[in-house]
């Protein structure tokens, strides 16, 4: 049965100095008295024999800095069975950790997020049966040369800064989470370093597909065979603009492409991340071609399929035939300054199209002027939200003409649609949230 010891900086004395623990939590009240907590602990007998044996070591509370460093240092010293560490819910300034924390060749858990750790020794690359580690909220500036030598990790979570100092990532082949990958240029850091991280699972943000310089190229990161992957956010750089927050993630980017002979093939760009088959979630935005790749057109492919959002597609003057995707349920198009129309390309000829959809949003389309009435189609009969923002020139829009089943309706600063706004709402009978913010001429149209 595990043993636990509990310390605080005014631990009660006679703690048996024959006892050996496996799990050790420590917390700490800085700053109380002169009884410090270093002093409380390794001051005690048979220390080094009471934690050769821990598993487990958890911090909490405040500790004054240099204190700590001590309690860690000898802590880490003498425990080399530790699987477990977690600094992340203790209150202390400490900047680096101690070097022993390479000798530690069991440990399985790492988390020292949400602390001033910006330094890691160089022997923290030995830590090769290491599965999660947790950097978030650090600042580092660098990391030691080999961190992919942990070849056992299974979980990094860090921001996208501390990921690209990670030189050949793609060496973890265990590793399951990595939010972000920013594509580089340099060895090591192009999209070739994900081909053979092929348990990755969750969500996968791809930053950076400019620097790519072909399909060929993009084909190395082998999306299609990244089978757990449930979302995956491909992202070019943009043209500088204000700072705009989608329905997924906050971004601004800044650069410009250059119009020269070395300007990627951007179509051919996205033709070669062409997802796994079963992708639940796709994102695009900065894709700067009037053209979508040829898997985003068939329906067979991803029956999955239940959200996507386009976003910053400066030359995209219509939209592929989404309307066939079975499971789509969330359809967000934002910023896409060459969109007039929406029609039946859209539903690309199926009856029965956009079956799914619960959840369509269109903002900040500048040009876009009419939704296209369509004959003979029985078209989102799921639809429950439907917003339509920022979209200045609309005056047409025949999708709220039908006898739609939504509960919630936003229309802001569209165009003319006051006139025919009376009667779109009298069809809409399970409508609980409206809001709607029109020009002034429109309102004294609607009223």
């Amino acid at each position: 049965m595990s043993k636990f010891l509990f310390l605080h900086s005014r631990g009660e004395e006679g703690t048996s100095s024959t006892q050996s623990f496996v799990v050790l939590f420590i917390v700490g009240m800085g700053g109380v008295g002169k009884t410090t907590l270093a002093r409380h602990i390794l001051c005690m007998r048979g220390f080094s024999l009471m934690v050769e044996n821990l598993r487990t070591i958890l911090f909490f509370g405040n500790y004054e800095t240099g204190e700590f460093y001590k309690v860690l240092k000898s802590i880490l010293k003498y425990s080399k069975s530790l699987r477990v560490l977690d600094l992340s819910y203790s209150n202390t300034e400490i900047s680096k950790l101690p070097k022993a924390i390479g000798h530690l060749s069991h440990l399985r858990y790492l988390d020292i997020s949400n602390t001033k750790i910006c330094w890691l020794p160089k022997l923290f690359c030995k830590l090769y049966h290491l599965h999660v580690l947790n950097l978030q909220l650090c600042d580092f500036n660098e990391l030691p040369e080999g961190m992919n030598k942990l070849t056992n990790l299974h979980h990094l979570c860090a921001e996208s800064k501390t990921v690209s100092l990670i030189s050949g990532i793609g060496k973890l082949l265990c590793l399951q989470e990595l939010k972000e990958f920013h594509v580089g240029k340099k060895k090591g850091h192009k999209i070739e370093e994900l081909k053979d991280l092929k348990e990755l699972r969750g969500q996968l943000l791809i930053q950076n597909l400019e620097n790519i310089d072909n399909k060929e190229e993009a084909m190395n990161a082998k999306l299609r065979e990244k089978k757990h992957l449930d979302a995956l956010h491909l992202y070019f750089e943009i043209k500088d603009g204000p700072v705009t927050r989608s329905g997924f993630i906050l971004t601004r980017m800044l650069k410009v492409f250059s119009k020269s002979e070395n300007t990627p093939n951007l179509k051919g760009l996205l033709e070669g991340h062409e997802p796994y088959c079963d992708i639940k979630e796709l994102v695009i935005k900065g894709y700067d071609s009037d053209m979508f790749p040829s898997w985003l057109v068939y329906r067979e492919r991803f029956t999955s399929l239940k959200s996507i959002h386009l976003s910053s597609c400066d030359k995209l003057t219509s939209l592929p035939p989404l309307g066939q995707l079975p499971s789509l349920r969330v359809l967000h198009i934002e910023t896409l300054p060459a969109l007039r129309k929406i029609g039946v390309e859209l539903y690309g000829g199926v009856n029965g199209a956009v079956p799914s959809l619960e959840d369509l949003k269109l903002q900040d389309l500048k040009e876009f002027e009419e939704w296209l009435e369509v004959q003979g189609q029985r078209l989102f009969p799921c639809l429950k939200k439907l917003h339509i923002e920022q979209c200045l020139k609309l005056t047409k829009f025949a999708l709220l003409m039908l006898n739609l089943p939504v509960t919630e309706l936003k229309i802001n600063s569209c165009g003319d649609l006051g006139s025919a706004l009376p009667r779109c709402l009298q069809r809409l009978t399970s409508l609980t949230m409206l809001k709607i913010s029109l020009p002034t001429h429109d309102i004294s149209d609607f009223a």
